[in-house]
């Protein structure tokens, strides 16, 4: 893997994350944590997702 495909698949990961912890937590705070908020973190679930997954799969050559 590339030094630039990993720099940007690990601030991807991080990113996602810490909006989905963010998000979640500002929903928690204010009371408003339901399936509404729960359908908006999912696309940032999935990217985190996706990246880690790309970021840990094994070179197959």
């Amino acid at each position: 893997m590339s030094k630039t495909r990993f720099i940007f698949l690990i601030t991807l990961v991080i990113l996602a994350g810490g909006l989905t912890v963010a998000v979640g937590a500002m929903a928690a705070a204010a009371g408003k944590l339901d399936g509404q908020v729960a359908m908006a973190l999912l696309p940032l679930v999935m990217l985190a997702s996706i990246a880690l997954r790309a970021l840990t799969a094994k070179d197959e050559k």
